[in-house]
């Protein structure tokens, strides 16, 4: 017998937020249903069979920092495709932002066993093995507010300074703004591959 969306989220989603630090018992950490009022959404007097919920909008899971959404979390039951839940969360995050300012929440979406997360406005979704920390979103969030584009930044050439070495790493610079993630680079015996990397680290670390 397969598991509704409820037991999917008692039995396996909530065990995998604790398991990252979130006491979904505590509203203060998370709070499950937030209830997304629309702004200039149709009063409920207006509807042809009026309901208290028109104009509402509710987000099964929303990890809060300091009194606000910081991340989404859009649930499926377990023997669903986790992908069909990413449009809502994407249109959750897109309406906390419009309510409450500020960037818009990190996104996740998951049917208990696959799970994803996106940091929007950059990264496109990626598979993860667990929800993130309320650690790991502060940190994302730093990271978010202090990028720098990486096409302004200045490769260091007393790390890595031949013409070939500058190319490679401009070409894999050029990748992550455009939103890619993963990268190949060939380069023979003695032509400074370990240069090359530290080089292009030394950027991402700036940037």
């Amino acid at each position: 017998m397969s598991m509704t969306e409820a037991e999917t989220r008692q039995q396996i989603i909530d065990e995998k937020l604790r398991l990252a630090g979130w006491n979904v018992s505590d509203p203060s950490q998370v709070i499950q249903e937030l209830d997304i009022v629309l702004k200039g959404g149709t009063p409920a007097a207006a509807e042809p069979n009026p309901s208290p919920y028109a104009g509402h909008r509710f987000a099964d899971y929303a990890l809060m920092n300091k009194g606000k959404p910081v991340a989404v979390v859009e649930a499926k039951k377990a023997s669903k495709d986790a992908a069909l839940g990413r449009e809502q969360a994407v249109q959750y995050a897109n309406n906390i932002q419009e309510i409450h300012g500020g960037p818009l929440p990190f996104i996740s979406y998951t049917n208990g066993h696959d799970i994803y997360f996106q940091e929007p406005e950059f990264y496109p979704p990626i598979k993860v093995h667990g929800f993130p920390s309320q650690h790991d979103l502060e940190w994302l969030q730093l990271r978010r507010e202090n990028r720098r584009p990486l096409s302004s930044e200045l490769i260091n050439t007393n790390i890595a300074g031949r013409d070939y070495q500058i190319a490679a790493i401009r070409s894999i610079l050029e990748g992550i703004e455009s939103k890619r993630r993963q990268f190949l680079l060939v380069m023979a015996t003695g032509t400074g591959k370990t240069r090359t990397a530290a080089a292009l680290m030394h950027v991402l670390m700036r940037a």
